[in-house]
């Protein structure tokens, strides 16, 4: 699950809700009910936001079956979000990945990118 994070605001895009909503009721059920007390935003999904991670794709950053990756990384970059937090350390929270998402943002124009953090760096921060 991905969060992400402008100043105090916690934010959260309609592709993680989509991801929630396909869990277990128990687990859709507790994590809506963390995300009601924390008080959420939900990001939309926007076509610029659906457009870079097309990009990201084609750029062989991420594998094509890694769309929703791809679209929270697009999505935190697009809404000009500072932090993005995962448990992703594969495809997200790692420093070869975080330089290619760098280096494509700035090929599309995009000057900021998030920094991705795991949730235990933001607990420690």
């Amino acid at each position: 699950m991905q969060f992400v994070r402008r100043s105090s605001r916690l934010f959260i895009s309609s592709v993680v809700l989509d991801e929630i909503n396909a869990a277990d009721e128990n687990d859709r059920t507790q994590i809506m009910a963390v995300l009601e007390t924390v008080g959420a935003t939900v990001l939309e999904l926007e076509p610029e936001s659906r457009d870079l991670a097309r990009f990201y794709i084609a750029s062989n950053i991420l594998p094509a079956r890694k769309v929703e990756d791809a679209l929270h990384v697009a999505i935190a970059t697009t809404q000009k979000i500072d932090v993005l937090v995962s448990w992703n350390h594969k495809h997200m929270a790692n420093v070869r990945k975080s330089q290619q998402y760098c280096g494509a943002n700035l090929m599309r124009g995009y000057a900021q990118t998030p920094l991705i953090l795991t949730p235990l760096e933001v607990l420690h921060d």
